[in-house]
């Protein structure tokens, strides 16, 4: 699903190019409990499934690249981030921010992005760039939580409510959506 609404709005927006910011973090997998005893998770499993930076080797209409660097420390990452986002060849092109969860909730650890980070990376955007965030559900109480995460999203930013966009598909996934907003000459909500 992610890979296929990137590649959507690739062409719609005739991007150039596609940076994933996977805010990768290195884990301890659980043990797997076969028949009452703890097992390893074989390192085969964990190499294929955390390989960051595999989805550059698709063929696609436009070359996807990947941050392969660690997310430890927020300012050190950021840095990094955007002086990938600088000095990018082809423009214009999408930024895709991928953390685990999302925006930050009132307690946000290393799987949200801050709404300050945020806006610091849309700040570095060219015009015509697509900025793509993932949003996982942040709620299991039935409560809507699209709409609230979306404005939340367009805050950070400084756009106007309603410019940003949702890109989802319920029937693959339906605790994910991803918002976008193209840097056009878009007016400020200040």
């Amino acid at each position: 699903m992610k890979w296929g609404v990137l590649l959507t709005l690739a062409d719609r927006f005739h991007a150039r190019h596609i940076l994933q910011v996977p805010y990768y973090r290195t884990s301890e997998w659980a043990p797997l409990v076969i028949d009452g005893e703890n097992v390893k998770l074989p390192e085969a499993v964990v190499r294929h499934f955390r390989r960051v930076g595999a989805i550059s080797t698709i063929q696609a209409s436009v070359p996807i690249e990947v941050v392969l660097d660690t997310f430890a420390d927020r300012a050190e990452y950021h840095r990094i981030v955007i002086n990938r986002i600088r000095s990018r060849e082809q423009i214009p092109g999408i930024i895709f921010l991928d953390p685990d969860t999302g925006l930050e909730p009132r307690a946000a650890g290393l799987e949200h992005v801050l709404g300050a980070e945020l806006a610091k990376l849309w700040h570095e955007l060219q015009r015509g760039d697509l900025l793509v965030f993932y949003q996982h559900q942040t709620n299991r109480n039935g409560a809507p939580w699209i709409e609230p995460k979306k404005q939340q999203f367009e805050r950070a930013l400084g756009v106007l409510a309603g410019v940003a966009k949702v890109a989802r598909a319920e029937k693959i996934a339906r605790d994910v959506v991803f918002f976008y907003v193209q840097k056009a000459g878009l007016p400020s909500a200040g």
